[in-house]
């Protein structure tokens, strides 16, 4: 028996494992699957924040699916479709035009389901980058730029954030890039706050967007429309964002495809019109909710999109 094979037997009498090496000198990379378990963020919620991100269903289950007409909006009889990018979903049982005062509705609506915070994973590989893309829902955004929430808000039924994980082909992590409103930041691994080797997110409380670190955060006209940032100023309030040391969760990573789960293929908007509300008006509508993750940059991008967004210093 020559020394390969006793080492051999050797190790198979031991319960060992032979781990296989790529051409004979280094281990062979992880499995896109593995990357995207082991890099899944933990989020950092505000301590006033009172939404968390949740699985999907309980929003579908309480919502109308809708198609405008000269009219107004009316119900469409029959199951989500793929496509349909000129419907929405409107959930039935609350009324975003109330605003901040809206958001205990929602709460006790997605509290019957009784769901536990998720988040939503999918990996891609493109040229010599890997894209570890994590998509989070909440059910409401309720954000006004004080705390406690005054009479200058901004709301929307449904609210999709996102944090994707920037790594090179053979898995090493190299930034990551945390939505942020209508696009991002980013910031290089090794300047990121971590815990092991997942991210910590720390969630803006209201609005959901993703930052670095707790703090007030200057809302950054690069990512944020900068009229809003020119309303907000000019009622003498501070046009920020509030993240902090609040609760912390560790959600249940859920694969998702551009088509799987069946509603990833809805391209219309989750939820009825957003508000905008400044002090002594009624409230105005302010835009359409937001689409799926299959149909943001993000996803369309991968890689590209995130790294294109302004880079955090930290």
């Amino acid at each position: 028996m020559t020394l390969l094979e006793r080492l051999v037997a050797f190790i198979s009498l031991a319960g060992l494992t032979l781990v296989p090496v790529a051409g004979g000198t280094e281990a062979a990379s992880p499995s896109l699957a593995t990357l995207l378990a082991r890099h899944a963020p933990i989020l950092v919620l505000h301590p006033a924040e009172r939404f968390g991100p949740v699985p999907v269903e309980g929003f579908l289950a309480d919502s109308d699916l809708q198609r405008k007409t000269a009219t107004g909006w009316e119900k469409v009889l029959g199951s989500l479709p793929a496509g349909g990018a000129d419907l929405r979903l409107d959930q039935r049982l609350c009324r975003a035009i109330e605003g901040v005062a809206a958001s205990p509705c929602y709460l006790a609506a997605e509290a019957k389901h009784g769901a536990s915070p998720v988040v939503y994973g999918a990996p891609f590989r493109a040229k010599s980058r890997i894209d570890l893309q994590y998509w989070l829902w909440y059910p409401y955004n309720d954000y006004s730029p004080t705390v406690p929430p005054g009479d200058l808000w901004q709301v929307h039924e449904g609210d999709w954030e996102a944090v994707s994980v920037i790594l090179d082909l053979q898995g090493k992590p190299l930034a990551a890039g945390y939505s942020q409103h209508s696009a991002g930041r980013r910031r290089e691994w090794s300047k990121l706050r971590k815990k092991g080797v997942r991210p910590l997110v720390y969630v803006a409380l209201g609005s959901h967007a993703n930052y670095f670190a707790p703090g007030e955060q200057p809302r950054d006209p690069r990512v944020v429309d900068p009229l809003l940032i020119e309303i907000i100023t000019a009622y003498g309030v501070k046009p920020v964002d509030h993240t902090g040391s609040g609760r912390i969760v560790r959600p249940r990573l859920v694969r998702v495809g551009a088509r799987s789960p069946e509603w990833m293929a809805f391209a219309g908007t989750w939820g009825e019109d957003g508000f905008l509300h400044f002090p002594g008006n009624e409230p105005l509508a302010s835009g359409a909710g937001p689409r799926g993750p299959a149909f943001h940059e993000q996803w369309r991008f991968p890689v590209k999109e995130a790294l294109s967004w302004p880079r955090d210093s930290g």
